[in-house]
């Protein structure tokens, strides 16, 4: 491993949840480790305090010498500190919301033509303009099911050991994008985490497309945590409709998803029932769902089809209607 984990630079892009929770657990083992957040006051408490990780093994893992905390508004006012060297990987893990022009151009700015982005969005769309920016050869995508919860902007739990799927959507230049796919891998390895490559992250990003998309929006709607979507009826065949619509859209779109992900949508419910939903959440918190990404694009691929998708449009419309 001639890029070994310990001669990395890393850049995490948004300090949230899952933010922290890889920033926490790559430190020790990257060389650099670069973490922009949205904030100038996140960025200053994390240079001051570190990162806080609590889980199975509390832990603290405080900011070495090596790692710069910078915020995004910094970058673009021109006071940020420039990099000790050229980046590696810059992890995006900001919400689709936060992935304007501005950040696009942020981002190609601190690419050579040695950095790799990955991308850990929910949802679909961002892929398109990405790809465009920077091009299908740079950019990989990650779906993970490491559980984590922000309890302050230095403290992250690590609330529950998943796995990390890495792949790329469009295979050019396939011999050097399966090279540093296996440098990540071990890297998220090193770090603590199960990570593995995968040949099929498009249905992995349907898949994931699926769960959010049925469980969601229903949960904002109501206001409940996902559990109660599965006690009762009348809640159980709204998700069916909305997951009946996606399967039949993506058959559409030569898309074979997996015949177990109903059932998968339902354990994902079961196993964070007490959760609120990130767009209940959003809701709750007066900001912007990521609605558009979800079922948004889903009726928007409907309509390109020719597909009339009349449940996933209700619960669209009604997100929307919220919002405003």
């Amino acid at each position: 491993m001639d890029k070994g984990g310990y001669c990395m630079h890393i850049m995490i892009i948004g300090a949230g949840s899952l933010g922290l929770l890889f920033a926490a657990k790559l430190a020790p083992v990257c060389s650099q480790l670069t973490i922009v957040t949205r904030s100038v006051g996140q960025a200053r408490e994390l240079t001051e305090h570190g990162i806080q990780l609590v889980g199975t093994e509390s832990q603290e893992a405080k900011l070495a010498k090596s790692i710069v905390c910078q915020s995004y508004s910094e970058e673009i006012s021109g006071s940020v500190v420039p990099l000790a060297r050229e980046i590696d990987y810059i992890f995006l893990m900001v919400k689709q919301t936060a992935i304007s022009p501005e950040l696009i151009t942020y981002i190609q700015s601190q690419m050579t033509r040695h950095t790799y982005l990955i991308c850990f969005q929910n949802g679909v769309g961002h892929e398109v303009k990405l790809s465009q920016a920077i091009g299908w050869d740079k950019l990989f995508f990650a779906i993970t099911t490491e559980g984590a919860k922000r309890i302050g902007p230095t403290s992250v739990k690590h609330t529950g050991h998943g796995i990390t799927y890495l792949g790329e959507l469009k295979a050019y230049n396939l011999a050097a994008t399966n090279h540093h796919h296996n440098f990540i891998v071990q890297l998220l390895e090193l770090a603590g985490f199960r990570a593995e490559l995968s040949k099929n992250m498009e249905v992995r990003i349907w898949s994931k497309l699926v769960i959010n998309a049925v469980i969601n929006p229903l949960t904002a709607i109501l206001r409940v945590q996902n559990g109660e979507l599965l006690r009762s009826a009348w809640t159980l065949s709204l998700m069916k409709d909305l997951y009946q619509e996606v399967l039949l859209l993506a058959a559409a779109k030569g898309i074979e998803l997996p015949v177990e992900l109903w059932d998968t949508v339902q354990a994902v419910c079961e196993a964070t029932k007490t959760n609120h939903s990130s767009m209940l959440q959003d809701i709750e918190a007066s900001r912007h769902t990521e609605i558009d990404y979800l079922n948004g694009s889903i009726v928007n691929m409907g309509n390109e089809k020719g597909i009339e998708l009349p449940a996933n449009s209700l619960v669209y419309r009604m997100i929307k209607a919220i919002e405003n």
